[in-house]
């Protein structure tokens, strides 16, 4: 019988060591500003840069262009360099939601695209304009290592949102899909 009682002891026992060393090892993380160790500063941490995302988010509701081209190029220049918070920027209200939600799920960094072949430039082939909308035409040529690869095309339809020009649509070839990390609609 007492060796039983031991053996349940001695498990009772380690848990609570293994309890200890890890609030002590949690704590010296805190102590130290070690967030790899301490649950209290990873969650920080995450906290810090989610707030500060959420305010970067809705900064942009307030930030845009002043000519409608300029909002093509800026959402052309945000493909090539695969940052989505640039591509982001220039679009309508109703499309930012649309995005923001579907790169939690394509590309949750909101770094888009891919190395190879990346975008290695674009074309306003055409301009339509109607009473208070225009429509862009563009190409996007992309490269690899050993030289260019195929083009693909979008369409941005760009509007005047309260103070700045916006798009509020945009259609591509399904090819360009992983470079935007949007699929159009």
């Amino acid at each position: 019988m007492k060796i039983l009682r031991f053996a349940k002891n001695n498990w009772i026992i380690s848990f609570i060591i293994f309890i200890l060393l890890l609030v002590l090892l949690n704590f010296a993380g805190y102590v130290f500003n070690i967030k790899y160790i301490s649950v209290v500063k990873a969650v920080s941490e995450v906290n810090k840069y989610e707030v500060r995302s959420e305010l970067l988010m809705q900064a942009m509701d307030n930030v845009g262009v002043c000519r409608p081209e300029d909002a093509a190029k800026v959402w052309a220049e945000g493909l090539m360099i695969r940052s989505a918070a640039m591509q982001y920027s220039s679009m309508s209200a109703n499309l930012k939601e649309k995005y923001a939600k579907e790169l939690e799920n394509t590309f949750p960094n909101w770094v888009t695209g891919m190395s190879s072949p990346w975008i290695s430039g674009y074309e306003i082939d055409k301009i339509e304009q109607t009473e208070n909308m225009y429509v862009y035409y563009l190409t996007f040529s992309t490269a690899t290592s050993t030289g260019p690869a195929r083009n693909y095309k979008a369409t941005l339809t760009v509007a005047k949102e309260i103070n700045f020009w916006r798009i509020i649509n945009i259609k591509t070839d399904k090819e360009l899909y992983p470079y935007t990390g949007f699929q159009s609609q």
